[in-house]
This record gives structure tokens, C-alpha cells and sequence, in this order.
């Protein structure tokens, strides 16, 4: 029997550790003489008796007195110290692995660390099987023996990773108090140069953000992006890098208005020239933003935007991931190099055709929201066509801040006063840019949607796998493609599964074959969980009652702004870098003169602008669409 661990209360294991502990009650295991094992087995049982449900059960299953039991393994506990406190370090190499931190919470909790000389700890410390990691989660450890902790973090660059886990919030470490941020800051310089440096921990290094309690300065960021550089084009030079691409072309002779065929990693998508040519009125050319290239999808959300859905486990487990780095996943980086080539391709071939999509831009405000929806005096002045890629860039910026400022002007006072808006010169955030419409957005808000999701929809739900059907991915594909009834399960996939049947998201049917409860409860759970968010007003009237009634029940929050959470993360992506830190940062450096000197980049910089300002005109155009649709109800 492998040893007892306690993880957490809620943890999907206690099942199987009550299991041992009540083994080792009946067994009479407390009687046998002690090792290291006992004592730490017996250490983590005191957890589990503390927990009132857990305690319950025990005394359940073995109708022990446990206040007894519990006060004999406290007195077997102190006499095992007390018998082993000047040898006890030596024990370390007796403990698994996966026990370690037992270990050293025994060592901490019972104060055994002040038998130990500094020197002995200092040559324990450089075993091979000692993690300078797993002594820096306990601070009374690391603060007592401050120096010797310091010595080994400071004798191997790549203890520079476990630091940046610490200051990142990965990790909940303690530093020695004698280690200054210039010992830090030289380890995490050595590091970048060492042999062994990680791809993924130079990213970190250079998207470190200004706000963690550790400042690393410009020259160590620049000297890790070189050496990032360095490291990425060994990796495709090996061909050990896994290589995609997109190939856009505009036929002729095509009936279809696009065809999309993927093969050997590429995209390959032809658009209909005689479709574009055809159909050159500002609305269509608008339109194929939206029906030939998918920016949006029907309900009007950004499909450009990264989403945790689109990642496998896997990727998700070696993917940096942390509050100020955006997200970047496999089918994000697929999603923006199709997005950048549509943008790209469709902007030339409308140039070739003496349409600008600048002066479609600034026909939207002058002419459409007008006589559409009587809005007037907007006002928006795009590049010249004559104008360098610098400048347009340096010219089209504040174009976009003044577009959203008459907008939340316009919400705010019924019309745009472009005096009002001129005496303010305050910068704004993308997510203070208000909607008309009310409840415009819906979020899961629930640990009862985080439980009810992980169990329909992830591929990491154990209840799913069943013999001679792998081909379904998770449990909801299961249910709705076969006839299956709970004698097709497993015991452990039954016992997960019951919070399905107790919170009315299964049944059995009549023939007992399990079936969805509620089909419009499954769809808004599908909704949010590949999506992320609902927008409220592009659903049927059914869907929008389920959604109040999910709402009444704290299960559902409505947010009301232009931008959908995502939307707005993934403009603060391009635009700059107050939430992320390996953004684009396009308006920062443009308005600050830290963008680089290089042509083919300001070229880039101008098309990726020219993509947020489709998704803009999109967002306002829906608003008011929207508005209008619920006026004239």
C-alpha cells in the first residue's frame, strides 16, 4: 500500500486516502514500530481525523474512538522525535518522493531544524536529491538558515527559474532575507547564458512585468530576447519546430465566394475576385469581414481572440501562463497568421480595385450611422494614401482612442459634443467603452459551472472513457451520439457522475438510457465553456428566460459594455501593455518613439491597426443594430 498524502479537503483523491487510513485502522498499523514512512503516514492521518466529514466516515467505517486514537498518534509522533531529533535530517533519504514535503513540514513544525548545525545543512542541501525548491516553500526553514539557502541558490543559473516562479505568483516560495535583488538579477543574467536555459523561461524573463517586487532591468530583458532569438532559430534549423502556414488567393474563374481546403499544416483559402469585383458596395465589403473571413462569428463574438477551449491539457501544462502574459496558444498563433494574410491580401486587392478600406472606415461614421441610425458628428480622418507606413501609423492612433471616445460620448450624453470630448485629455481603458443595450454579455460566475463544465466538456473528465468508444472526447459527445445506460460505466465513473444526477443535468430515462435533463441548461453550458461568454441579445426569446433564471440563481453575471471581456483583452494585447506584457504594444510605441526603425515593421504594425479598426466598426455596428432591433419591438 503506497503511502497516505493529504492534498486538500476538496481534492478528487481524498476517496482513495480514507481508503488506506481505514485500512490502516483495521490492520492495528499504529502498533508496528515505526520508520520514517509511518511517521509521515501518521502525520498526514491527523489532517484528515481534523476534518469533520473525513472524521465522520472513519468513525463510520471502523467505529473507533477517534479523539483516542487521535491522542495515540500525537504521544507516537513525540516519541519518534524525540528518539531520532540529532539524527533526523539523515532520514530524508528513506522518504518518497512524492513525501518530501512532509518532511520538511515535521522538520519545521516540531522545530528539529535547530539540532542542525548550519555547515551539515549547507552539505545536505547540495545532495543530489535535495530541491533547493522544496525547502523554499517553508519561510522558517529558508529564514533560519538564511545563508546556507542563499549559497545554493546562488551556485546553479538555473535556480533563476524557481525565483521568477516566486515573483510571478506561479509559486508560493520564500527567499532568504540576505538574498538582494542584485544577487537575483546576476543569477537570472547567468542563467540566460547557460546551457541548459529554457525557451519558455526567457519569454518570462523578457514579458516580466514593473508591478512583482523584483525589477528587471531593460539590459537583461534585451539580453534574454537575443538569446530567445538564438534559441528559436536552432530549434527551426533542426527542424525540430512544427511549421504551418497560409496561402490566400483571389481566383477569377471561381464560382464559390471562398473555399477553404487545410493540407500538410497549410491553410489554403481562395476568395472569388469576380464576388469582391462584383459586389464593390461599402456594406457587402464590409459584410465579407464577417461571411468570408469569420472575424466575428453569428452572434457577433470575436473569433480572433485567444481561448483557454481552443488548448489541449497538454499544451495548456507547457504554455507560460500567468495574469500578465496573454495567452498564446497553438490555434491563437494559426488564428492570427489567417487573420494578418486576410487583412493583408483583402486591403490590397481592394487598393487594385481604387477601394480604400480607410475611406470605407471613414464612410461608416460620415455616411452610415447617419442615415442608418441618425448619428452625426462623428469625426474620423484616416491616412493619405500618399502617407509613409510611419506615418499612417503615427496618424491612425489617435484616430482609434477618438472614435471610442465619441462613442462612450455618445452613450453617456444622447450625442457627441466635440468641445466636451476636446476638454478632456485623460487616456481611457478599452474595457470603459459602454454599450447601449444592458446585459450585453453573460459570464459563468460559479464553482457549480466550473464543476458542471469539467464534467460535459473536457477531455480531461474521467468519465467518458469507455472501451470501443475513443472516439468521442469528452462526455457530452458521449451522451448525445450514444444510447448508453449506467451499467456501460464503471463504479468511479458512477460516483462522479451522481453530481451530474443531484444537480438535475442527467437522468435515466424510461428504456434507462441517460439523457440531458434540459437541453437549453446543456447548450448554455456549451455556450460559455468553448465560447467564454454569451451575448445575451442574439439569442432566442427560451434562451434568454433560461439565462435570467440562471442569473436569479447567482450561476450567470451580465455585463454591459461594447467590448466582451475577451474583446477587450485582446485589444489591450495589440494596443499596449498595462494588462499584458508581450503585447504588441502598437500605440505605446508609436506615441512614445520606442518603436523600432525598421520599414517592414511599421508596414506590419499599420495592417495589425487596420484589423482592430474592422473589429471596432464591427462592435459599434452591432451595438447599434442591437438598439435599434429592441426600439422597434
Amino acid at each position: 500500500m503506497s503511502g497516505i498524502k493529504f492534498y486538500s479537503e476538496y481534492d478528487m483523491a481524498c476517496g482513495w486516502e480514507l481508503e488506506k487510513i481505514i485500512e490502516k485502522i483495521n490492520n492495528e498499523s499504529i502498533e508496528l514500530e515505526w520508520g520514517i514512512t509511518d511517521l509521515i503516514d501518521f502525520y498526514n492521518v491527523l489532517k484528515y481525523i481534523n476534518i469533520e466529514r473525513f472524521s465522520d466516515h472513519i468513525i463510520q467505517e471502523t467505529s473507533i474512538d477517534l479523539k483516542t486514537y487521535e491522542k495515540k498518534i500525537k504521544q507516537k509522533i513525540g516519541i519518534f522525535v524525540g528518539c531520532h531529533k540529532k539524527v533526523f535530517i539523515n532520514l530524508y533519504d528513506e522518504v518518497a518522493f512524492d513525501a518530501t514535503d512532509d518532511f520538511f513540514e515535521v522538520l519545521e513544525s516540531y522545530k528539529l531544524y535547530k539540532e542542525i548545525e548550519i555547515n551539515n545543512f549547507r552539505r545536505f542541501l547540495e545532495k543530489e536529491n535535495v530541491h533547493i525548491y522544496t525547502v523554499l516553500k517553508f519561510k522558517i526553514l529558508t529564514d533560519y538558515f538564511n545563508e546556507a539557502v542563499k549559497d545554493v541558490l546562488l551556485s546553479d543559473p538555473r535556480n533563476a527559474e524557481t525565483i521568477l516562479s516566486k515573483y510571478l505568483k506561479e509559486d508560493d516560495l520564500y527567499l532568504p532575507p540576505s538574498l538582494s535583488e542584485t544577487d537575483t538579477l546576476s543569477l537570472i543574467d547567468k542563467y540566460i547564458d547557460s546551457p541548459l536555459v529554457n525557451l519558455n523561461e526567457l519569454r518570462k524573463i523578457i514579458n516580466f512585468p514593473t508591478n512583482k517586487g523584483l525589477s528587471i532591468t531593460d539590459k537583461i530583458k534585451l539580453h534574454a530576447k537575443r538569446k530567445a532569438e538564438e534559441e528559436e532559430e536552432r530549434i527551426f534549423n533542426n527542424e525540430t519546430g512544427i511549421k504551418s502556414g497560409v496561402m490566400i488567393s483571389y481566383p477569377k474563374d471561381q464560382d464559390e465566394a471562398i473555399l477553404f481546403t487545410m493540407g500538410d499544416r497549410t491553410a489554403d483559402i481562395k476568395v472569388s475576385r469576380n464576388w469582391i469585383e462584383e459586389n464593390l458596395d461599402y456594406p457587402t465589403l464590409w459584410n465579407n469581414f464577417i461571411y468570408l473571413f469569420g472575424f466575428v462569428d453569428g452572434t457577433m463574438r470575436l473569433e480572433l481572440d485567444s481561448k483557454k477551449s481552443e488548448s489541449s491539457a497538454l499544451e495548456s501544462a507547457f504554455r507560460p501562463q500567468a495574469a500578465h502574459l496573454y495567452y498564446q496558444s497553438t490555434s491563437f498563433y494559426y488564428k492570427e497568421m489567417l487573420s494578418d494574410a486576410e487583412i493583408y491580401s483583402y486591403v490590397n486587392l481592394l487598393n487594385v480595385l481604387g477601394v480604400r478600406l480607410e475611406e470605407m472606415i471613414e464612410w461608416f461614421f460620415d455616411v452610415y450611422v447617419k442615415d442608418e441610425f441618425e448619428i452625426s458628428d462623428f469625426i474620423v480622418q484616416m491616412p493619405s494614401r500618399e502617407a509613409t507606413y510611419f506615418e499612417k501609423c503615427r496618424t491612425i492612433l489617435p484616430e482609434l482612442d477618438r472614435i471610442l471616445k465619441q462613442y462612450n460620448a455618445l452613450i453617456k450624453d444622447g450625442m457627441i459634443d466635440q468641445e466636451l470630448i476636446q476638454m478632456s485629455s485623460l487616456s481611457f481603458k478599452i474595457k470603459d467603452i459602454k454599450s447601449f443595450n444592458s446585459k450585453k454579455y453573460v459570464y459563468s460566475s460559479s464553482d457549480w459551472y466550473k464543476t458542471a463544465s469539467f464534467l460535459l466538456f473536457s477531455d480531461q473528465s474521467s468519465i467518458f472513457y469507455l472501451p470501443n468508444k475513443e472516439e468521442y472526447k469528452n462526455f457530452f459527445k458521449l451522451i448525445i451520439s450514444e444510447k448508453l445506460t449506467r451499467g456501460d460505466f464503471k463504479e468511479y465513473q458512477l460516483k462522479r457522475m451522481q453530481w451530474l444526477f443531484d444537480n438535475n443535468l442527467i437522468c435515466e430515462s424510461n428504456l434507462g438510457h441517460v439523457e440531458f435533463v434540459d437541453q437549453r441548461v446543456i447548450y448554455v453550458l456549451k455556450e460559455l465553456y468553448y465560447k467564454e461568454v454569451m451575448s445575451y441579445w442574439h439569442y432566442p426569446e427560451d434562451i434568454q428566460v433560461l439565462i435570467e433564471e440562471l442569473s436569479g440563481s447567482n450561476l450567470v453575471d451580465f455585463e454591459t459594455s461594447l467590448f466582451s471581456r475577451n474583446e477587450q483583452d485582446y485589444l489591450d494585447y495589440y494596443l499596449n501593455k498595462s494588462k499584458f506584457t508581450n503585447g504588441h504594444d502598437i500605440r505605446n510605441k508609436y506615441l512614445h518613439g520606442t518603436n523600432t526603425n525598421d520599414k517592414k515593421q511599421y508596414e506590419r504594425d499599420y495592417y495589425s491597426i487596420l484589423k482592430l479598426f474592422v473589429i471596432i466598426v464591427i462592435k459599434i455596428n452591432e451595438d447599434l443594430c442591437i438598439k435599434e432591433d429592441r426600439r422597434q419591438k
